[in-house]
């Protein structure tokens, strides 16, 4: 209770944007969540099989991939507010969308626009939340965003499985409609309660905006030009620099190692290779999970639906001890220690041959792996100048859902192939290589970078230090 209380405390002392902008996210998480358990439910009961199901998941994917750099741009340029108001708006027409078109082509085109609008929301959350909060309290804020979106979600997937049910029942929505509401609604009994449960989500979804447009102006772009050091720290091989200024200075000097070394150990580097192994090993098993359990395991779908509620709040309530560990362990160590907590889970888990022993092991896993999701994020961005923080997490979600995308398919051949534990294996082997890669780029280092290092002219510091906080 305690925790509970430190928590809403936390809340009231956050600057007003980062008030609204959670807000704003707790309202539409509900409608998130029915989306989630829904749609392809809603596309099954149409008649697509699911290859056509995976399809449009993956116009989604390839879209917001195409979009996540330039999305990234947008957020520098126009800043968060501008960003986040259009993207909303777009999303839900084109949310729309997906729900009324039933034609597989529209419905792949409307996929792929989504995905591109998405990639905006996705690239924005990270800088916004940082520009809008001071270093002490980034971590609970992260955290507290984190639990927001999992525990609406919950309540948005219990309200999703009701949803359809109770539309079945009443005779006038699934009887012939006037003829406006006859040609937008699916004629399928089936299809249609899950359409009129979607449209439902849609409308929750509508006071999320309120907040957005409540959200005080940016201060600045988050692009604006930094005068001499701070650009000159970026491209010159401060923390989070991009090119060294000798390989700047002559050709000849590309071939010299000790440079590479020095680029190839910035921050944003080590991050997005960090984040592209993640992605990597969750695209092996995460989208086969419900197959593990309901064909595997003999769980039913409402059991698995319990399970992985189950999963998702216990999660939630691991998220709101990850500042706490931070505070404690420093943000990248405590991240290291908790994911690495979570490999002999998985491994056990994709090996049980019980139901029970899996149920129980599942939250525990996913709760390991994801409740200093939060720190990870507040961490990512005070490692990289704040102009350029958008860029950044483009780099960041680019390279997890690029090797999601990749992965996903060679997880699908490998269970045909191979069976089910064979995937948790390879998907642990992956996730070994990006805590390696973590603990090696800041884990070692008691002393971790900050917002206000990342920012400055390694001249400043004097070369040594710089160089040091680079390996």
């Amino acid at each position: 209770m305690s925790l509970l209380v430190d928590y809403v405390r936390q809340f009231t002392r956050l600057q007003r944007n980062a008030r609204l902008y959670l807000i704003s996210n707790a309202l539409s998480g509900v409608s998130l969540g029915i989306l989630l358990l829904l749609y392809n439910l809603y596309l099954d009961a149409l008649g697509y099989r699911a290859d056509f199901i995976g399809a449009v998941q993956f116009a989604a994917t390839v879209g917001a991939g195409l979009a996540i750099f330039p999305a990234g741009l947008c957020v520098d340029r126009l800043g968060g507010k501008t960003v986040l108001i259009v993207a909303s708006l777009l999303i839900g027409l084109l949310g729309a969308g997906q729900i009324l078109f039933r034609q597989a082509l529209p419905l792949l085109i409307t996929a792929f626009l989504a995905g591109i609008v998405s990639a905006a929301l996705l690239v924005v959350n990270a800088p916004y939340l940082t520009q809008n909060s001071l270093p002490a309290e980034r971590s609970h804020l992260f955290s507290l965003n984190l639990v927001v979106t999992l525990v609406t979600s919950v309540a948005g997937r219990l309200l999703g499985g009701a949803l359809p049910v109770w539309f079945r029942q009443l005779p006038w929505f699934m009887g012939p409609l006037p003829f406006p509401l006859n040609g937008l609604l699916a004629p399928q009994a089936g299809a249609r309660a899950y359409q009129l449960a979607l449209i439902g989500a849609g409308l929750l979804a509508i006071p999320s905006l309120i907040p957005l447009f409540l959200l005080d102006p940016d201060p600045r772009p988050l692009s604006k030009p930094a005068a001499g050091g701070r650009l000159r720290s970026l491209l010159t091989g401060g923390v989070g620099g991009l090119v060294p200024r000798r390989v700047r200075s002559s050709w000849r000097r590309w071939l010299d190692w000790k440079l590479w070394r020095r680029w190839l150990g910035s921050a944003l580097v080590l991050l997005t290779l960090e984040q592209g192994l993640i992605g990597f090993g969750a695209g092996l098993f995460i989208p086969y999970f419900n197959l593990f359990f309901v064909r595997h395991l003999g769980a039913s779908s409402w059991q698995f639906g319990l399970i992985d509620g189950g999963a998702t709040a216990l999660t939630a309530g691991a998220t709101l001890l990850a500042p706490w560990l931070a505070a404690r362990l420093g943000k990248a160590r405590a991240v290291v220690a908790t994911q690495a907590l979570s490999l002999p889970l998985m491994l056990v888990l994709g090996f049980s041959p019980s139901l029970l022993l899996a149920a129980l092991l599942y939250p525990l896993r996913q709760g390991a792996m994801d409740m200093t999701m939060g720190v990870l994020q507040a961490f990512s961005m005070e490692v990289v100048p704040a102009q350029w923080r958008g860029l950044a997490n483009s780099s960041y979600q680019a390279a997890y859902w690029i090797a999601y995308s990749l992965s996903t398919p060679i997880g699908g051949v490998v269970i045909v192939q191979q069976g089910y534990s064979a995937i948790f294996v390879l998907a642990a082997i992956s996730y070994a290589l990006a805590i390696l890669v973590l603990w090696q780029g800041f884990g070692r280092d008691p002393q971790e970078r900050t917002e206000g290092e990342a920012g400055m002219n390694p001249s400043d510091r004097g070369a040594a230090e710089a160089e040091a906080r680079l390996r």
